[in-house]
């Protein structure tokens, strides 16, 4: 296919965003409990520090056990600090009210301010004649989007068709919300403000107003909605043979779900009637998807085949369950053509030489890689690290040969920790856990602000006559990195809570799990199930002192050579659950008769002994 020739887009202004500024430490959130004089409010959060009194006429109506924010008064009566509440966020216990505080605690909004809304409220519902000018209408093969059966957002369409020789042509369609958010706009600015969608198990803090994501940008089967398409030829080795770009609209054929999907296609029976076209389009996708994943695979790419957590949750919100199913072919499926879409959208740009936002994804840290090799070690697994340093490969193969042992998920997750985050830059570094020298975000515009600034660059550098980018890309993905960090951190606070909650009132049951952690203080425990992580204190170990070798990772003890160490099997009882600090104390069930209190010691790196520190927040995750 011949491409264009190298374009370099006339300038225009995008969105100043100013960087998100941590909450004043004079502001805290807490729960009320009465006291004399008053009451006191215990922080939400241990680093906040001890509970601060609150005096009778600061309480602004607080009941024991509500959720409040409160405004810290350093140097108050007798030069004590004190807190006086502003907010009543409602009882800790009433359903929501652990959304409304996380919400707080990281500073996201839901409601839209007025003019956005009002601004959204304009958009034509129904689109119109001029709206499908010069676009290219895709029918055939027919497209469907794939998500769970709980996904909010239907912003990407896929759809295959073979091609003579043994080759395949891949569609991704994504909803044009380029087209209805302009540069500058109300909309745009708040969405570059919020950076990106966050989603809680019952609700969804969005980017961009419904009247987008739930209507005009949502691909809802047998309505027209515009989108911009990558088209890709892959030829029988799945090499690709010709990428092209374009405006398009497209009518869904159908709303599928991945376990109707991988139903089908592994001969479980439909879960509802399918066209035959539709059918037959997938097993050609099934058939593409098996190859792109070996070809993958092949170059390096490293593959964390983590399951996510779904949490169950009542008509109020309250959690009764948890779910964790892997991930199926219709998972991996969807997963390989975004990243052929991505790569293909960030080869292109790169070779015109468009500004964008990157994703990019530097090297580990060397020091982390060694720590990883030591433990994969300890458990008689290799990882194999050249002249040149550790490859992608390298960690792929540690993570396939650690498959089936009970350690594996903690050496998976010891292989994120060792790798650096991904982040959004306008350099063309690369991704080093992808193994792809481009690479970017272009399939969900919907939810994350840089997709949306890489629409805006495809489409001005396709047409040549729209303006680009202007400005400073590097604060831009900067502050965009950060806010994902933000989402995401509220989206585990979220989660963690609830789990906590769940537990609560199961005190004394028992449950197997696995050391996630190993500290000076004592071992984190994953319950089976991903229910929840708790703390069994060095204390309730045994009647013996232990020797913490951090490089090991193990608690050793001195008397019985005993160890715990990352990895192992554990089977604990829930002792306390403390579910305003998010916090679960275990004790090991064979030790639980005779366990009993006792400060331990401690050897350090060098082999010094040092008197254990008593931890009040649980101390660092290993």
């Amino acid at each position: 296919m011949r491409q264009p020739r190298p374009v370099r887009p006339r300038r225009a202004v995008i969105p100043r965003v100013e960087r998100p500024k941590p909450a004043p430490k004079d502001v805290l959130l807490g729960v009320f409990q009465l006291a004399a004089k008053g009451g006191v409010v215990i922080p939400f959060d241990a680093s906040d520090g001890d509970p601060l009194p609150v005096a009778a006429s600061a309480r602004h109506g607080a009941q024991a056990g509500d959720a409040v924010v409160v405004a810290v008064l350093r140097g108050g009566r007798g030069g004590v600090t004190e807190a006086k509440v502003t907010e009543v966020l409602g009882p800790v216990e009433a359903p929501g009210v652990d959304v409304a505080v996380v919400a707080r605690r990281h500073s996201l909004r839901r409601e839209f301010p007025e003019e956005v809304r009002v601004a959204a409220a304009k958009m034509a519902r129904a689109i119109a004649a001029k709206d499908l000018a010069g676009r290219e209408r895709f029918e055939d093969p027919p497209p469907v989007t794939i998500d769970g059966e709980t996904a909010r957002d239907f912003d990407d369409a896929v759809s295959v068709s073979e091609l003579s020789g043994g080759g395949f042509r891949l569609f991704v369609h994504v909803a044009d919300v380029s087209y209805y958010v302009k540069p500058g706009d109300t909309i745009d600015l708040e969405a570059a403000t919020r950076g990106t969608s966050v989603y809680f198990p019952d609700r969804v803090y969005p980017m961009v107003p419904e009247r987008l994501s739930d209507d005009l940008c949502s691909l809802r089967p047998g309505e027209d909605r515009l989108v911009q398409s990558v088209v890709i030829d892959f030829d029988r080795k799945s090499e690709v043979v010709s990428t092209r770009f374009a405006d398009g609209v497209i009518r869904s054929a159908a709303r599928l779900t991945y376990t109707q999907v991988a139903d089908l296609l592994e001969g479980r029976g439909e879960r509802a009637p399918l066209a035959r076209n539709v059918v037959a389009m997938l097993r050609s996708a099934e058939t593409l998807r098996d190859r792109l994943e070996k070809r993958r695979r092949a170059r390096g790419s490293v593959d964390f085949d983590l399951p996510a957590p779904t949490i169950l949750l009542d008509v109020e919100g309250v959690m009764t369950g948890i779910k964790i199913e892997p991930r199926n072919r219709a998972h991996r499926m969807i997963e390989e053509f975004m990243l052929a879409a991505n790569e293909a959208v960030a080869t292109w740009l790169s070779a015109h030489e468009v500004p964008c936002l990157f994703r990019i994804h530097d090297d580990p840290d060397p020091l982390k890689i060694e720590g990883l090799e030591s433990f994969a070690k300890s458990l008689g697994l290799t990882l194999k690290v050249g002249k040149a340093g550790v490859r992608p490969g390298d960690i792929q193969r540690l993570l396939e040969d650690a498959e089936g042992l009970p350690a594996y998920p903690v050496v998976t997750q010891l292989s994120l920790r060792s790798m650096k985050q991904a982040r959004y830059s306008p350099e063309d570094s690369g991704h080093f856990g992808l193994a792809a020298p481009h690479y970017l975000h272009f399939t969900s515009p919907i939810r994350r602000y840089p997709d949306l600034i890489v629409h805006r660059a495809l489409r001005a550098a396709r047409h040549k006559a729209k303006p680009a980018l202007r400005g400073d890309l590097t604060v831009l993905g900067e502050t965009c990195s950060k806010l994902e960090r933000e989402a995401e951190s509220a989206e585990r606070e979220l989660l963690d809570w609830k789990k906590v909650k769940f537990l609560r009132g199961r005190e004394g049951e028992e449950f197997a799990g696995v050391v996630t952690g190993v500290a000076r203080f004592g071992v984190f425990v994953q319950l089976d199930g991903g229910i929840a992580e708790g703390l069994v204190r060095i204390e309730r170990l045994g009647h013996e002192w232990f020797d913490f070798d951090p490089v090991r990772h193990e608690l050793r003890g001195s008397a019985t050579g005993r160890t715990f160490r990352l990895g192992d099997a554990l089977r604990v009882s829930v002792e306390k659950v403390d579910a305003v600090l998010r916090r679960v104390d275990l004790v090991p069930v064979v030790e639980r008769e005779s366990a009993r209190p006792r400060t331990g010691r401690t050897q350090g790196r060098k082999g010094t002994r040092q008197g254990r520190k008593k931890s009040a927040s649980g101390g660092r995750r290993v």
